[in-house]
């Protein structure tokens, strides 16, 4: 993504890069168990201060992930992560948004724009997300943008101590 930010087609949403500024936002946001429940294992928990901080300076680099804003303002973030070596031509897709924005569209605009991102990559041919089993509200996302289904994986992922199933979606290059 060349530009600095991607409007989203709802009035004051777009995607934009993260900001040094944004870490007192992004560790509110974050904190929230209703968020961290669904994220990977390394997500922390209490999401201080400190690890908003290195996310905002260091640790997004290592994909392409933006913050989900109202008029400036993070209220979630998403993004992709390239695959390595023979897996390469994949990348693994995410995304959360603040609670008080749940169910009004603005997750599904995001995901299929960074979706879209990620297949406009020159070696990457399929973007995926691995959703844990329960997670019916990002499943549904994951279907809204088109992306299909591959398939349950079982006991598949670790989360806070506990093996998981999760569900396989994938969107392809034309």
């Amino acid at each position: 993504m060349s530009e600095e930010r991607i409007e989203l087609g709802l009035p004051g949403w777009q995607l934009r890069r993260w900001r040094e500024a944004d870490a007192p936002a992004l560790q509110r946001l974050a904190d929230d168990e209703r968020i961290a429940r669904w994220m990977v294992d390394t997500w922390p928990m209490p999401y201080t201060l400190d690890d908003a901080r290195w996310w905002v300076t260091e640790g997004h680099q290592a994909g392409s992930t933006w913050a989900i804003c109202l008029n400036d303002a993070p209220q979630g973030g998403s993004g992709f992560h390239p695959g390595q070596g023979p897996l390469r031509c994949n990348a693994e897709v995410g995304w959360w948004l603040a609670p008080t924005f749940w169910g009004l569209g603005v997750t599904s605009r995001a995901a299929r724009e960074v979706v879209a991102q990620a297949l406009a990559q020159p070696d990457i041919t399929r973007a995926f997300a691995g959703i844990y089993d329960g997670n019916a509200p990002s499943r549904r996302v994951a279907e809204k943008i088109g992306m299909q289904y591959e398939g349950l994986q079982r006991q598949s992922v670790i989360k806070q101590g506990r093996v998981l199933d999760r569900h396989l979606y994938a969107s392809y290059r034309a």
